[in-house]
């Protein structure tokens, strides 16, 4: 009964210690997590309406400058359009210059009153009877033709029409939002009026791209309350709670609120634009704002409880179970390590014991890794000449436990292709294993098998006076001589061993050597500069691309090799080509495509089929590129069977990393595939798709609409405003302004 007792005192112990932390965050989390929630919720919302007004002013811009800029079109003289019919045609022809302006704008339609006519940026013109049928001209549903024309005739200020049907040319109706602006603006002898037309979808469409995950509702009003667009009519057109709202929306400077609408909470932002007076309001309901806070919690609760009922299994069976943990212990090790000569031992001996043979295994297992010294040896090295190490200090950092090292003013590679099957490659691996300890005073070098079968490779770094070819031949020879092995040896040009780079590119050379030694077959050493070569200016672009080719195949990066392949394919047939130098081409970038192949299938027999057929035969042009395409597609499949699926960022993570350093100098797209794990290629597309825009143009976009808010917000300098928004200098920031509003900084700030 004792024992029951104690383990019920023990359990309430542990349950209180661990309810008290449960419970603070209880008391803490619920009082202010929805308090917390609704601000955030305001704020955002306040933020996207902000934006979404920012966007329709620099649009809007554009449409209230356009009179002015027909106007100072010197081609299209108004006043003579009665006279000629000629200066007709001229504004039609000049009105398509503005064809391509804006895609904001759907249609520009210029009307001369003196002639009764209306040219449109798409070069059509229209006479006002037009516009009274439908399917001909532009024909409004609620405006009729005459007070239309009307209304244009005397039209003195600039005036804007709430979306509305209208019937275009083609019998197509499509809701409209209508500008009219008289030429001159504000003038009483206008020579007439500019219509434009901005199709509903499109301003509701710059709504969405604002935030694709915002789920309000949005709305616009003119100066004088008219509600120009919205995104959702018919759930507040009859409202008269919702007309009240805004009319008390206007008599505030911008905010954001909660107001109730019906019954219903909503989280409501209003906005007023300085340009033109239009007022912008969202609309977001309270409850799918929480929506998310509120499954939180109610996940929290269960999650919580869940944790408190395991917890007290856990606690309960621990005590019952563990009275004597240091016995468990000593059973387990006497258990593990049975001793050799066995006497009586105590519990502190037993675990000694246990902790001595531990020792041992450990020893055992050094001993065997260090066994495993010569395959890490090999990695390294090839690591080495594949370009994979920046500077020797990473290497020799890896390399010393290997007691690899490399010191000299010159480095350079070779590459040994051996003919024989494959109980000759472990010979011949036997005796150059053995030539690395002959190796002459003044050189230190290091032979090791390469990725490819029947290869070894050389790399050795000497002193100037050491001649790599006479030493290399006088090997070859001795080693024919013991073994009868033939063996064919490329060797690269002796590069500076300043840096890493002079291994890697020794090393593609010896390659390059040694496949032109087995193509050609007439020499069994060479050097790389003894290679002779015909047309020059062809035959280095063609290298420049295997090896372009060769290096995308090492890094297992499919879209470059693809890239390249198809480079090759578009150029080596060529007219002014002799045939066999589109020989030596195919022959080069088959055995590359298929060195990489056997990289990742040395057993298969399709591959080995494939290398018999590529080699054995002369095909025709057609039939060379269809193998250097399907040989190259099944090498690029392999590659993406190997590799890691990359992660697909979403959305909802590009945007909210690009909030967290967007605004930084030195953020880039190399910074944000980076981030994602993708590469550069890779992550530009999958940002286009993604986001709908490009890299450069979102950042410059999120860059100047930021810049925009602080012109309009603060008086801070141009280069303050420079360097937040992650120009490098102040000239930079002007140009891109520039581009994308039409005015300077400066210009905009005094506007």
């Amino acid at each position: 009964m004792k024992r029951t007792s104690l383990l019920a005192k023990f359990l309430i112990s542990y349950l209180l210690v661990l309810l008290f932390p449960l419970t603070i965050i209880l008391v803490y989390y619920y009082p202010y997590s929805r308090d917390i929630a609704t601000e955030k919720e305001m704020e955002w919302n306040a933020h996207v309406t902000e934006q979404f007004m920012t966007s329709m002013d620099i649009f809007t811009r554009y449409v209230y400058d356009l009179p002015s800029e027909l106007l100072q079109n010197r081609d299209m003289k108004l006043y003579m359009a009665t006279e000629s019919d000629y200066q007709r045609v001229v504004i039609a022809g000049e009105m398509r210059k503005y064809n391509a302006t804006d895609a904001f704008i759907d249609n520009t339609l210029l009307y001369v009153k003196d002639i009764g006519y209306l040219f449109a940026k798409t070069g059509s013109v229209y006479s006002t009877g037009d516009f009274a049928r439908r399917g001909v001209g532009y024909y409004f549903e609620d405006w009729p033709h005459e007070e239309m024309f009307r209304e244009l005739d005397k039209l003195e200020l600039p005036a804007v029409r709430p979306a509305e049907n209208v019937v275009v040319p083609g019998n197509n109706r499509i809701r409209m939002l209508t500008f009219m602006l008289p030429l001159p603006l504000g003038g009483s002898n206008s020579p007439g009026a500019v219509l434009i037309l901005v199709k509903e979808e499109t301003v509701i469409r710059m709504m969405k791209s604002v935030s694709e995950s915002y789920n309000g509702d949005f709305f616009i009003f003119d100066g004088q309350g008219n509600r120009l667009v919205a995104s959702n009519v018919d759930d507040y057109s009859g409202s008269a709670e919702f007309s009240a709202l805004v009319s008390r929306l206007g008599e505030n400077p911008p905010s954001s609120g909660i107001h109730r609408i019906d019954g219903k909470s909503f989280i409501v932002s209003h906005a007023v634009s300085d340009k033109n007076g239009w007022k912008y309001v969202s609309i977001l309901p309270v409850t799918e704002a929480l929506h998310d806070i509120q499954s939180i919690q109610r996940n929290t609760v269960i999650i919580l409880a869940l944790i408190l009922l395991f917890e007290g299994v856990v606690i309960y069976i621990s005590i019952r179970k563990n009275y004597h943990p240091i016995k468990r212990l000593v059973d387990f090790a006497a258990h593990v390590f049975t001793q050799q000569v066995p006497k009586p031992m105590n519990e502190v001996d037993t675990i000694r014991y246990a902790l001595d043979r531990l020792s041992t295994a450990n020893s055992q297992l050094d001993e065997r890794v260090k066994r495993t010294l010569p395959i890490m040896r090999e990695n390294l090295l090839f690591e080495l000449v594949s370009g994979q190490y920046e500077t020797w200090e990473s290497f020799h950092e890896e390399a010393a436990e290997c007691g690899v090292f490399f010191d000299g003013p010159l480095i350079t590679a070779a590459v040994i292709s051996f003919e024989t099957g494959d109980s000759g490659i472990h010979r011949a691996e036997n005796y150059f294993r053995k030539e690395e300890q002959r190796l002459p005073g003044e050189v230190r070098g290091y032979y090791f098998m390469s990725i490819y079968n029947h290869e070894l490779i050389f790399v050795c770094a000497h002193d100037p006076m050491f001649a790599v070819k006479s030493y290399l031949q006088g090997v070859q020879g001795k080693f024919a001589a013991e073994t009868g092995i033939r063996s064919l040896i490329g060797i690269g040009t002796s590069e500076s061993a300043d840096s890493t780079e002079g291994v890697h590119l020794s090393y593609l050379q010896a390659m390059r050597t040694a496949e032109y030694l087995r193509i050609r077959k007439r020499q069994e050493l060479l050097h790389f500069n003894e290679i002779e070569v015909s047309q020059a200016g062809t035959v280095s672009y063609f290298a420049e691309l295997l090896q372009s080719l060769e290096m995308s195949i090492l890094k297992n990066d499919v879209t470059t090799v693809q890239s390249v392949i198809e480079r090759i394919i578009d150029n080596y047939g060529s007219d002014g080509m002799p045939p066999h130098m589109v020989r030596t081409v195919y022959l080069n970038t088959v055995s590359v495509i298929l060195g990489g192949l056997q990289r990742f299938r040395q057993d298969d027999h399709n591959l080995l089929r494939l290398t018999d057929a590529a080699f054995q035969h002369r095909y025709t042009l057609e039939q060379m590129t269809g193998i250097m395409r399907e040989s190259c597609g099944k090498l690029c499949d392999i590659i993406r069977e190997t590799l890691p699926p990359s992660r697909a960022a979403s959305q909802e993570e590009i945007l909210a990393f690009i909030e967290r350093r967007g605004l930084d100098h030195d953020f880039s797209l190399q910074v944000i595939a980076d981030h994602f794990g993708m590469s550069l290629s890779g992550f530009s597309y999958h940002f286009k798709k993604t986001m709908g825009h490009n890299f450069k143009e979102y950042i410059d976009r999120l860059r100047i609409q930021k810049s925009i808010q602080l012109l309009r917000s603060s008086d801070e300098t141009l280069d303050s405003i420079a360097r937040q928004t992650g120009y490098t200098n102040t000239s930079s920031f002007i140009r891109s302004f520039k581009k994308m509003v039409g005015t300077t900084p400066g210009q905009y700030r005094d506007m």
